[in-house]
């Protein structure tokens, strides 16, 4: 199923507000083996949401959350967000085992895998994708892969005449490992529900679109949203502020309907 920017699809009262201003939550902090991570807790919570920011896999913070805290806390779900280590200490290998770490953690202490869904943006997309659809265990309820060329490096050098774009280049030097560092060629069978979201960046709509083919074959429930309309730090940091209402209702739908699988 592809949504686009004429699509509405049926969301919660929440998303079909228009600009909005939620009070900030108060969060608390807790350790996942070297890192941190914070939760912004529900007042009834029903489930939970895990964050894995972007950043080019080698910088950004596990406080760049924006509205997205109360905004998934008005859907009774708490809101979990983490750091993982960066590049050059860590290699990508290395931080997809510290986010895989982190989401074992909110397992055991949070939400149970069934009531969990795992959102990345950007590079943290690529890491929460490969942390949850190629074999580790168990699953979580649903997958957000929001607006990364990286679930299909392949695809995506062929948009940028066999070579990756700046910002994904650095992080995945040995083109050998572009196969195995992707998403879209490590998934394993019976996968959980997927929203996968594109925007307007070159060669992320043709990466996106093969990793969600692929992701179907292999047992997914895959909706793919087409935000080509849009920024790419804009599908990330507008959510919550009522700013792209389709998109909203988008990811409220898939909440909705994973978390009643």
């Amino acid at each position: 199923m592809t949504i686009n920017r004429r699509t509405f699809v049926a969301g919660s009262l929440a998303s079909a507000l228009p600009l909005r201003a939620w009070a900030a939550p108060n969060s608390r902090t807790h350790s996942y083996g070297a890192d941190k991570l914070d939760i912004y807790p529900a007042a009834e919570a029903r489930g939970a949401v895990i964050y894995v920011h972007g950043g080019a896999w080698r910088s950004g913070s596990r406080k760049a959350v924006g509205a997205k805290p109360a905004w998934f806390n008005s859907m009774n779900l708490d809101f979990i967000s983490l750091d993982y280590p960066l590049l050059p200490k860590t290699p990508v290998s290395g931080q997809i085992k510290a986010v895989r770490q982190a989401i074992d953690w909110a397992f055991e202490n949070v939400a149970a895998p069934e009531r969990t869904l795992v959102m990345g943006h950007s590079a943290g997309a690529h890491l929460a994708a490969m942390a949850t659809l190629t074999g580790w265990m168990p699953q979580p309820a649903g997958v957000i892969v929001n607006d990364t060329g990286a679930v299909d490096l392949v695809t995506l050098s062929r948009a940028h005449d066999g070579h990756l774009p700046t910002g994904t280049r650095h992080a995945f030097k040995d083109r050998s490992q572009w196969g195995a560092l992707s998403p879209a060629y490590s998934l394993a069978r019976n996968l959980p529900p997927v929203l996968a979201i594109y925007s307007k960046v070159r060669g992320h709509g043709m990466a996106m679109s093969n990793f969600a083919t692929l992701a179907h074959g292999n047992g997914a429930e895959v909706t793919v949203f087409d935000g080509s309309a849009y920024r790419h730090a804009e599908v990330n940091r507008s959510l919550g502020t009522g700013k792209i209402p389709d998109l909203e209702r988008a990811v409220t739908s898939f909440v909705t309907k994973a978390l009643q699988r």
